[in-house]
């Protein structure tokens, strides 16, 4: 009792509920102290004790079951107000990163927006810390110039905090991959890791693009002689841009078509037959919200940036098989 009470009750506030729980109620009026005290009132705060007035005021116990169920939930809505509130934050921290680079002379420093990075660890420790810090999605195109053949075991895998933020990874390999030694696996791989894959037959050059404002360059075939790290606004819309144009005409890996859950399957059938989003809720039992998650989800996915595009490219993608 004494371990699991640790997890959400003060030594002081514990050490006061076994009291309880061995007495079955105390006095608040034998024992006046009780009232104001700070164990007291963290017990009456987090659902553990209740103060009942039947004649002389008393502290009784919650039932231990119950009572856990109580803080358990007072936890969970803390962790849902502080992750909230850092969303917040996030998105004011970028309002403050565009002024600060709106504010700049990039004339006179263009090192804040394009930097020149030689060293190969920290290129490839930037490529990681780019994905984790993903907040919508990691476009990324590889060729086959590798400093060692491809390893299955060292795909890398999208960060777990970025998936559960609902991050898109999606990658564009050059043909020539495909004739490596272990590429089959390392594909596999991928796609197991949570990328979506595609082919397209020639590609000239490496590249990592973050939510459409980051980018890392390769100065050469295999990207870690030296990089470019970019972030002018200009180049990276036109990156993204380049991206897509290539995801439309590339191929998706045999086996490898993205898979789709049930939900976001029938939101799209729905929507290709014509529903707005409010008939598509009502026939499936969800929120308008969560249909238009799922459209902006597959909106996404599909690198459309309207309906009636994604309506185009699910059919034409064999999605509404």
């Amino acid at each position: 009792m004494k371990t699991c009470l640790a997890e959400v009750l003060s030594a002081e506030a514990a050490a006061l509920y076994q009291r309880l729980l061995a007495a079955g109620k105390l006095s608040l009026h034998e024992e006046p102290m009780l009232r104001d005290a700070g164990p007291t009132r963290e017990l009456i705060e987090r659902g553990f004790a209740r103060e009942r007035h039947v004649g002389r005021p008393e502290l009784v116990p919650v039932e231990p079951v119950r009572a856990m169920d109580n803080a358990i939930l007072l936890i969970q809505r803390q962790i849902t107000d502080r992750y909230e509130g850092l969303l917040r934050v996030r998105e004011e921290v970028e309002a403050l990163q565009q002024h600060y680079l709106g504010a700049k002379d990039w004339g006179r420093l263009p090192e804040d927006r394009i930097r020149v990075l030689t060293d190969g660890a920290e290129i490839g420790a930037l490529s990681v810390e780019l994905c984790l810090s993903a907040r919508r999605d990691v476009m990324s195109i590889e060729t086959e110039h590798f400093n060692r053949p491809p390893d299955p075991q060292s795909v890398r895998r999208p960060p777990a905090a970025a998936v559960a933020r609902g991050v898109t990874f999606r990658n564009i390999y050059t043909r020539g991959v495909l004739d490596l030694p272990g590429s089959a696996q390392m594909l596999r791989a991928s796609v197991e890791a949570g990328w979506q894959c595609r082919i397209y037959p020639e590609l000239p050059m490496k590249m990592v693009l973050v939510d459409g404002q980051t980018a890392l360059l390769p100065l050469g075939p295999t990207g870690m002689e030296g990089a470019l790290l970019v972030r002018t606004p200009v180049i990276t819309s036109a990156l993204r841009t380049f991206f897509d144009l290539l995801w439309h005409r590339a191929v998706p890996v045999n086996g490898t078509r993205e898979r789709l859950s049930s939900e976001q399957d029938q939101v799209l059938r729905l929507l290709l037959t014509g529903m707005i989003d409010k008939a598509i809720a009502r026939h499936l039992g969800i929120s308008e919200r969560t249909v238009r998650r799922h459209v902006g989800a597959l909106m996404q996915r599909l690198g459309a940036n309207n309906r009636v595009t994604l309506a185009a490219t699910a059919v034409r993608e064999g999605w509404a098989d």
